[in-house]
């Protein structure tokens, strides 16, 4: 069976890897139905927290057996119980996102462990693997480039979810001092002319700087921390260097000496209002142009099987489900236990939001979402058109 952690995968969504291992995952279909997709991240620092770990997991893996019963072969129980002994890892990192995603009859078995606290515990065994929860993890610990900047030095630091790490020697710092070399009247608007124009000098050069990493790191933001003033002029030397479309905002710098901890909280309600800038803004197309877009379950899930959705946008869709025929592969929303394509009686009740990812996926289109709390601003699901 191939054993893959996600130690060698960076969430970057914007074609690969992710989105390829994703696909990958949505490709997956077992005829027994035999496909596990497990997601735990308690979330708890109590003193009972290994203990409610512990029951969570036995209990999610003991409600899946029983569910089974005579069903239960071999691959679905080792895996089963391989997930079981998976409690002395998580309480070594209680507060980290884990997702496992097993099929022996298809030789698969993907672990994720990502940087975010998600309050979830789920453990779903079905025809194919859950993946939106995996999406919406992803998203939240993209990679973001963080930079402190001053006149003459800068800091740079690398943002996944809750973890931030300083790239040190990485960006180059410049002596502004000056010294007077003769006793000409006006001499000091000599200095402050030399000085200036090492400044605009090292910005062109940290802009440039800045550029590589992020391009190195597979970035999808820039932030930066700095004084007003200066950001008027870093800015658009930021934008002639290329980064003008990758940065999502700056906030006033409290201390160039913070620690990265300090730095990460001070960046994190910016990243956050960029994400719901771009998640509104996409919405308020879909809502200008109703030719150009799809909206709802049925309407976009058409679009997406005549191959039509250039952009999927999946919002709150708690709760919703549709059908879908093991056979012949047709979905409908109603209760009937026939597919009325092929006669068939072997029927899937799968959330919609699980279908609606998987079509995308295997159709090329783009993929927002957001976290739980922002989607509910917003619609349940709308799609951007291709023509």
């Amino acid at each position: 069976m191939t054993n893959v952690t996600n130690s060698g995968i960076q969430p970057d969504l914007g074609g690969s890897p992710a989105l390829k291992v994703l696909a990958t995952l949505a490709n997956v279909r077992d005829e027994k139905a035999h496909a596990v997709s497990f997601y735990f991240d308690l979330s708890s620092f109590s003193d009972t927290s290994h203990h409610e770990e512990a029951v969570t997991i036995k209990h999610l893996v003991s409600k899946a057996k029983s569910e089974f019963d005579s069903d239960l072969d071999d691959d679905l129980s080792n895996n089963l119980e391989r997930v079981l002994k998976m409690e002395d890892e998580i309480r070594e990192s209680p507060a980290q996102f884990r997702a496992v995603f097993a099929c022996g009859n298809k030789h698969v078995w993907q672990e994720f462990d990502l940087p975010i606290r998600e309050s979830i515990s789920r453990l779903a065994v079905s025809r194919q693997f859950q993946l939106v929860p995996l999406l919406r993890a992803l998203e939240s610990s993209a990679s973001h480039c963080v930079a402190i900047v001053e006149r003459d030095k800068a800091r740079a630091f690398i943002v996944r979810g809750f973890e931030i790490d300083e790239m040190k020697d990485t960006l180059h710092s410049v002596n502004l001092a000056v010294q007077a070399d003769d006793s000409r009247v006006g001499w000091s608007h000599h200095v402050e002319g030399k000085v200036n124009e090492r400044n605009k000098a090292y910005l062109k050069k940290l802009a440039v700087e800045l550029y590589q990493l992020i391009r190195d790191a597979r970035c999808q933001y820039l932030v930066v921390g700095c004084r007003e003033d200066l950001w008027a002029e870093l800015q658009p030397e930021l934008a002639e260097a290329g980064l003008a479309a990758m940065i999502a905002g700056h906030f006033l710098i409290s201390s160039f000496d913070q620690t990265p901890h300090g730095v990460l909280q001070e960046a994190k309600p910016v990243l956050a209002e960029r994400r719901r800038q771009l998640y509104a803004s996409v919405w308020e197309s879909i809502k200008e142009k109703p030719t150009q877009s799809a909206v709802g379950v049925d309407q976009v899930l058409r679009s997406l099987e005549l191959g039509r959705v250039h952009r999927l946008v999946l919002g709150n869709l708690s709760g919703a489900e549709v059908n879908e025929c093991a056979d012949c592969n047709q979905w409908w929303r109603n209760t009937s236990d026939i597919c009325a394509a092929c006669g068939s009686a072997i029927i899937s009740v799968i959330p919609a939001e699980e279908l609606l990812l998987r079509k995308a996926l295997l159709t090329g289109a783009e993929i927002l979402t957001t976290d739980t709390a922002t989607a509910y601003l917003f619609g349940d699901v709308g799609a951007i058109l291709r023509y």
